[in-house]
């Protein structure tokens, strides 16, 4: 967190920067506001509202430094602000001397209030500018100082100053001990009279209930399979397949790699061979916009094909899943029987690593207890080159992918190179 100098408008107030956000319905803000702040540990919040969400940022800033001063959230500022509210997304980047304000705000919400130096600033908009390629979100970079390379529109520090009353920072209520309203609903009951008491109080709430092992397993369970897993033997060679369809050179830039995720599209970024963005620009089909150029005039990156749906792997195919120790034996090719390493399994530049699994949830200790089988779950990658895409169609169905990044490799082993990874799963 980052508290500037008094600003000129108003000698009493400072600016904060380095919240931390969270977004809750408008109704039962207070409650979930509360509920933040004590997992935060913070004494100070901001709170603004977008349609029918409350967008709370929480700090705890040190006594020392604020005494006597008024703070305004710099985050909340930028995302009020006319110029940014209304984008779908934008990028806002001010430099403070070795400082970098970085503010990322989607559809008026505040999603990212960092303090970073010039470095991890430029990593993180490299992050966030893939962020909104993989959400097909138009992203607008706005900004100023020396060290935080191109901005699609400029935006001086000056313009957090316009709204003086924007972004007031306040102390979090201190909340009323019970003992009070307890007392006095007591002394009501008596006035009222035993009688009353024991004919209209209702009775107490059953014990809590502690969950059991098998329940914390099941929700569990549920969580882990409840987002999409693609079946890799299938989505391997059908992304492979698709990529193998593309020119790999367009209007003077050459395809470098494309990446993937289980859904959605993949994002293709080329290099330049001797081709201009206006040139680019004007050749590249709809299906390939949003289009970002890069800053540092080599790179352009696009939306790529979307990725195919196709079977998952699901915990009620569990019965027909290989042990751990066959899934080894199934994906250890004879020449790679040789291999020191029983973990990685390496050959003629097709590279399976398989993490060892682990329980879904940790089972307690129970001695000469019997027990249904549990699921395991363990990491895998898979390296290798097009003409090997019959392995990946070969692969288990215990197996998932999460992500699928494609290459065009054009020195050393040249060829249209992948890597593949995603999870399998095991019965103990």
């Amino acid at each position: 967190m980052h508290i500037t100098e008094p600003l000129p408008t108003d000698k009493g107030a400072r600016l904060v920067f380095g919240l931390d956000w969270r977004a809750y319905p408008v109704k039962g803000a207070k409650a979930e506001r509360r509920r933040y702040a004590d997992d935060f540990g913070a004494t100070h919040y901001v709170e603004f509202k977008v349609g029918q969400e409350s967008i709370g940022g929480f700090a705890a800033p040190d006594p020392t430094e604020t005494r006597g001063a008024k703070l305004f959230s710099g985050a909340a500022r930028i995302a009020l602000h006319e110029r940014i509210k209304s984008r779908p997304a934008a990028l806002v980047l001010l430099q403070d001397e070795q400082r970098i304000h970085l503010v990322y705000v989607v559809r008026g919400a505040v999603r990212s209030d960092e303090v970073l130096s010039p470095e991890t600033a430029h990593e993180r908009r490299v992050e966030i500018e893939q962020e909104c390629l993989r959400l097909n979100l138009a992203l607008t970079t706005l900004g100023a100082g020396a060290s935080i390379g191109d901005v699609d529109e400029a935006f001086p520090a000056s313009a957090l100053l316009a709204d003086r009353k924007a972004g007031r920072i306040s102390k979090l209520p201190v909340t009323i001990p019970t003992i009070v309203p307890v007392a006095l609903i007591g002394i009501a009951l008596i006035v009222v009279g035993n009688k009353a008491i024991h004919a209209f109080d209702p009775p107490p709430p059953p014990p809590r209930h502690e969950p059991t092992y098998q329940e914390k397993y099941a929700a569990a369970l549920k969580q882990t399979f409840s987002t999409p897993h693609p079946l890799a033997s299938e989505l391997g060679p059908l992304l492979l397949d698709q990529f193998g369809r593309n020119e790999s050179v367009m209007d003077g830039w050459v395809f470098e790699y494309a990446e993937c995720g289980a859904t959605g599209s993949c994002a293709d970024t080329y290099r330049r061979a001797g081709g201009t963005f206006a040139g680019f620009d004007h050749a590249a089909p709809e299906s390939m916009r949003p289009l970002k150029f890069d800053a540092d005039g080599l790179h352009l990156r696009t939306r790529g094909h979307a990725v195919p749906a196709v079977h998952l792997v699901t915990a009620s195919d569990s019965k027909s899943w290989l042990s751990e120790q066959a899934l080894i034996d199934t994906l250890q090719t004879p020449p790679q029987r040789l291999s020191v390493k029983p973990y990685e399994l390496a050959s003629h530049g097709y590279v399976v690593n398989l993490q060892p699994s682990k329980l879904l949830l940790l089972a307690p200790a129970r001695p000469n207890a019997t027990r249904a089988p549990l699921i395991r779950q363990g990491e895998w990658q898979i390296d290798g080159y097009r003409w090997q895409a019959s392995l990946l169609a070969r692969l288990p169905p215990n197996m998932s992918i999460d992500t699928f990044k494609v290459e065009l490799k054009t020195r050393g082993e040249v060829g249209v190179h992948f890597t593949a990874k995603g999870k399998y799963y095991v019965l103990e």
